[in-house]
């Protein structure tokens, strides 16, 4: 199936590069991943070169993610061929109104017209879809364990000289997704400031940070678990006290908001289809690298929104498709299986979630 994608993904990058934003959202369209200003975690512990982990869990010759993915413009009809759509036949069914999301396998041209194949004898017209680009952040994988507090710009913003004070308007804007390490942290008012270099001061709200601490009660020495912090937006995953590994997440919006407590993977799924109606309908097929921790709230790879550092979700914790990968290949249960569930020999690794 990834050569099948592969031999077809030229054909649809130019409709790509004209991604059209749903619903008006111009979050939609991910923006490109800035150059890394700097390399402050080398300071404190060693971080391994941006992807470099993608070597080691063999994913460095593969796609972000396992399909090409495209939103759908509702109300929208699918056929079980494209003759069937040129000669009038009954629509196998009608997308509605919502955010929908499918996946897609292969290109037909016929009848003047472009068709998308997005399920086993199911067509779209290619009129109905708009292709997006997913993410290409990623976190950062250590091998020695950072000793200070870090993490990523949020929000582009340029620093101040000093706390408290407006930005230098001649200072250069540190870009969003700037990796940083916080070299002291200031209280003025009910406002911190940290100083990520000389003479260089950003506020809180422009950053998601990662503190390294220790594991909370209840999990067993040597364990690995994963703490999502939903204040921060950003998660990190441990083996024991050492942290392995941290990124950026996007976490359940305030109406729909993720689940609190302390949790074990209970299942994984390489893809699996999400929808539902949850102050609006929706449906994503194929979402990847799916890790079931407490009924329906999940950790999965997110293909259609980069913004992550900010809340975005229905409940679940977003994680670009780099994370994700990485994630779901280091977590147990262990398996190869399209699902893997938990079991008391193969059980699922802690997920810590709080505010």
């Amino acid at each position: 199936m990834v050569a099948l994608i592969l031999g077809f993904l030229g054909l649809i990058l130019s409709v790509m590069d004209r991604c059209i934003p749903p619903d008006g959202d111009p979050t939609f369209c991910p923006r490109p991943v800035p150059p890394r200003t700097s390399s402050p975690i080398s300071a404190n512990g060693k971080a391994d070169p941006p992807g470099s982990y993608r070597g080691r869990t063999g994913t460095s010759s593969q796609p972000l993610v396992p399909y090409i993915y495209a939103y759908v413009r509702a109300p929208a009809p699918t056929y079980r061929s494209p003759e069937d759509a040129l000669s009038g036949g009954s629509p196998r069914r009608i997308f509605p109104g919502g955010y929908v999301w499918v996946s897609v396998h292969g290109r037909v041209e016929t009848g003047g017209k472009v068709f998308y194949q997005i399920n086993r004898e199911e067509y779209i017209e290619a009129s109905y879809l708009a292709f997006g680009a997913p993410s290409s952040f990623h976190g950062v994988a250590f091998s020695t364990p950072p000793t200070r507090p870090f993490g990523w710009i949020v929000q582009a913003t340029p620093p101040s000289e000093e706390p408290g004070r407006a930005p230098d308007p001649k200072a250069p804007v540190l870009p969003r997704y700037t990796l940083i390490t916080v070299e002291e942290i200031r209280h003025i008012g009910d406002q911190r400031w940290y100083r990520v270099g000389p003479h260089q001061w950003i506020r809180e709200q422009a950053v998601g940070l990662v503190v390294p601490t220790r594991p909370p009660a209840g999990i067993p020495p040597g364990s690995k678990w994963i703490e999502v912090n939903l204040y921060e937006q950003t998660l990190a995953a441990y083996e024991g006290d050492r942290l392995v590994y941290a990124t950026l997440i996007s976490s359940g919006r305030a109406r729909t908001p993720t689940v609190t407590g302390l949790f074990r993977i209970q299942v994984k799924a390489r893809t699996t289809l999400m929808d539902g109606d949850i102050f609006g309908y929706y449906y994503l097929e194929d979402v990847p690298w799916t890790m079931f921790f407490y009924q329906g709230y999940a950790l999965h790879g997110a293909y259609w929104h980069d913004r992550f550092g900010f809340p975005q979700s229905r409940g679940c914790v977003n994680l670009a498709p780099i994370d994700a990968r990485w994630l779901f290949e280091w977590a147990e249960p262990y398996g190869d299986a399209p699902f893997v569930r938990a079991t008391p020999d193969n059980p699922g690794t802690w997920v810590w979630v709080h505010d």
